[in-house]
């Protein structure tokens, strides 16, 4: 199966939220926009969700890098680079590296957001 039917089909972690602890929204080079969600607890991301208007290239690294980023502690959290989601998705053919940047990005933004927050109350 290609990218587009095996994880466009059913992306984990895929939808949008209400009330997270931390959030963030960017747009692409290509147009494509990534926001990420997340939920977090004594320091760990206890749950992400991201969402994508995109193609299954930034479906599936923003599935990934939710996926990836659970059960962290922000500072491990913080370390997911877009080469980690090139490396596991370099065996699906017309994956879009640029996806995995967009992607993780907006994870590293929304983790700013929830520290940000914090520093606020």
């Amino acid at each position: 199966m290609t990218i587009n039917d095996d994880i466009k089909n059913k992306p984990a972690n895929m939808g949008r939220m209400n009330d997270p602890d931390g959030a963030a929204s960017i747009t692409g080079l290509c147009r494509d926009t990534m926001e990420m969600y997340l939920i977090i607890n004594d320091n760990k991301i206890s749950d992400a969700w991201f969402y994508t208007d995109g193609c299954g290239s930034s479906i599936s690294a923003g599935s990934l890098t939710a996926g990836l980023s659970k059960g962290k502690e922000i500072k491990d959290a913080l370390r997911i680079s877009p080469a980690d989601i090139i490396d596991k998705m370099q065996e699906h053919p017309g994956f879009e590296k640029h996806c995995a940047i967009l992607a993780v990005m907006t994870l590293h933004k929304a983790i700013a957001d929830y520290i940000l927050r914090l520093e606020r109350t």
